[in-house]
């Protein structure tokens, strides 16, 4: 079997959180570009739609959900949503980052 048969994600479904910009959204591109159906996650929704716009100019497939990853019920909410919606979630990137933004002493 060719290695490029072996590494494609044709068919696959991936979510990438923290996916609307940075080296989340360059995640989401790069799965998009190998084949993958990518579910785009952040919490900011006009940011997500534009990053999903550009996988789409880009001949990409991809969809948006908008969630806060700090609340389980809507973590669980949302790939339930992605197994009724595309059948199956094959890849999950948990790429979301944070930072304390207070003196910590």
């Amino acid at each position: 079997m060719p290695a490029a048969r072996l590494l494609s994600l044709d068919g696959r479904v991936a979510l990438v959180t923290g996916a609307s910009r940075g080296i989340g959204l360059a995640i989401a591109e790069a799965l998009a570009s190998a084949g993958a159906h990518v579910v785009l996650n952040a919490r900011d929704a006009d940011r997500l739609d534009s990053a999903v716009a550009g996988i789409r100019a880009s001949g990409g497939s991809a969809d948006a959900a908008a969630f806060d990853v700090r609340d389980a019920g809507a973590v669980t909410d949302a790939i339930a949503g992605i197994g009724d919606r595309l059948g199956r979630l094959d890849v999950l990137v948990s790429n979301v980052g944070g930072g304390v933004r207070k003196p910590l002493a």
